[in-house]
């Protein structure tokens, strides 16, 4: 007898074997999905680490024996289209949870997340961002700026989202993907070198201007200046050059910048003291931001010099020295 003999001989057995099979597999699939676990009798609490895989996730929910199945957990997770919707936190899942109702509550966020949210402002050097992470309790102050002061320029301006536990490798290594990443389109083409200079020129322009148009004279300053082999004669550079003499005698020492008596470190010369010795520094003085990158890309104007009012919220530019010296009398009474 062929197969399709037996078939139409047998095709009502086959109908109905088929028939309770398909049930048997739907019946436990519902039980898998929408009947709680043993293990579910009483409220558990669960954490999710930030990236944590859905592969990882399942395994650690059916060792728990918070779910049945880990591949029907996956399965029905990525039918709902809720793989990318996982988030990292903890959950207390109430008692009688399903593995349907584990799978919302943890795609819809539901849990209290235990991230430590620490945002890093446009230009800020790695002396403020170790504060802001110390202050976080994320480090212990100074350590970061000790062992990382040689990223300054690139540790990405941004909001972070760290967990407790991160080691200071991760945070750093975290920032400096993102800053690789977020500057691609910008210099992510140019050589290493090429790199290096527009980042250095951003870092300076940060700390120099504030709106976009200035950066962008700034950076045409700066760009001009060079050119004529004049010195920059820029404060800033001259203010993080005695941070970093100061941090490097004593790694605990809390430098601020801003508060540095640039008249007494003028006459120090060193690589960062950009009024004795013509050039760039050798290296950023903060981690710039991504206008201010654009504004190193993109100089502009055929100004040499410029000044700020006191406040810093207006800066005067000027073509020769003698109309500085006109803006400075006039703008800052000097």
């Amino acid at each position: 007898m062929s197969n399709y003999q037996y078939y139409q001989a047998h095709k009502h057995q086959i109908h109905i074997i088929a028939i309770i099979l398909v049930a048997i597999i739907v019946l436990w699939l519902g039980w898998v999905i929408f009947v709680p676990t043993p293990s579910m009798d009483a409220a558990q609490r669960i954490h999710i680490s930030s990236g944590q895989s859905l592969t990882a996730i399942s395994g650690m929910l059916k060792e728990r024996g918070l779910i049945r199945n880990a591949i029907v957990f996956r399965f029905y997770v990525s039918a709902l289209g809720r793989e990318r919707n996982l988030k990292a936190g903890d959950y207390t899942l109430p008692a009688g949870s399903t593995l349907n109702s584990i799978t919302w509550q943890i795609a819809g966020g539901s849990g209290s997340s235990t991230d430590i949210v620490v945002f890093i402002p446009e230009g800020s050097n790695i002396w403020e961002i170790d504060k802001r992470l110390a202050d976080a309790k994320l480090i212990t102050e100074g350590k970061f700026a000790a062992a990382y002061g040689s990223k300054e320029g690139y540790l990405f301006p941004d909001t972070y989202r760290f967990q407790p536990g991160n080691l200071m490798m991760e945070i750093e290594q975290k920032m400096e993907l993102n800053g690789q990443d977020k500057t691609q389109e910008l210099i992510g083409g140019l050589s290493a070198p090429a790199r290096d200079r527009i980042l250095i020129i951003a870092s300076i322009i940060e700390k120099e201007a504030r709106d976009e148009s200035d950066m962008r004279l700034v950076s045409g300053v700066i760009a001009n200046r060079l050119k004529r082999g004049m010195a920059l004669a820029i404060d800033a550079t001259v203010s993080y050059g005695a941070c970093l003499r100061m941090f490097n005698a004593k790694p605990t020492v809390d430098c601020q910048v801003n508060l540095v008596g640039v008249g007494a470190e003028i006459k120090i010369d060193s690589a960062y003291n950009t009024y004795t010795r013509a050039g760039l520094t050798p290296h950023p003085i903060s981690n710039p931001g991504l206008m201010s990158i654009e504004a190193a890309l993109n100089p502009t104007g055929n100004y040499l010099y410029y000044l700020s009012t006191r406040d810093g919220s207006q800066m005067f530019f000027s073509k020769t020295a003698a109309e500085h010296i006109a803006n400075r009398r006039k703008y800052l009474g000097l």
